[in-house]
């Protein structure tokens, strides 16, 4: 897959529902040092019912996101959104194994055989 070539999906962009859901329902809490604390929603938070109503379907988009928060000023850090780590995971595995090559050449070869 080239760099260039558009994705097969498109990924919703962050927006402030998940942003304010992520803050309301984060079920994990890390701990970043000097007051911050990392928030993130789990995939089996996000399957529950409340998150989906309110979300639709960006509720599986929103397990995503992580908001580092500033316990001391009360206020949002950063928003990172792991999205693209998803999809490059894909993508390396797509790379790393050609699981069904045929060999047009060789017309006595089978059609088709499993590679790795």
């Amino acid at each position: 897959m080239s760099r260039f070539a558009c994705s097969p999906w498109a990924i919703a962009p962050v927006n402030a529902a998940m942003i304010s859901a992520v803050l309301d329902y984060a079920d994990i809490h890390r701990d970043l040092g000097g007051g911050r604390t990392l928030r993130r929603i789990s995939h089996e938070r996000a399957a529950k019912a409340d998150i989906f109503l309110l979300l639709g379907r960006d509720a599986e988009r929103v397990t995503d996101i992580g908001l580092v928060w500033n316990d001391r000023e009360d206020q949002i850090v950063r928003v990172t959104d792991d999205a693209d780590l998803r999809d490059s995971r894909l993508t390396a595995w797509e790379e790393a194994f050609d699981l069904f090559e045929t060999e047009e050449t060789d017309e006595m070869a089978e059609p088709m055989r499993l590679c790795a």
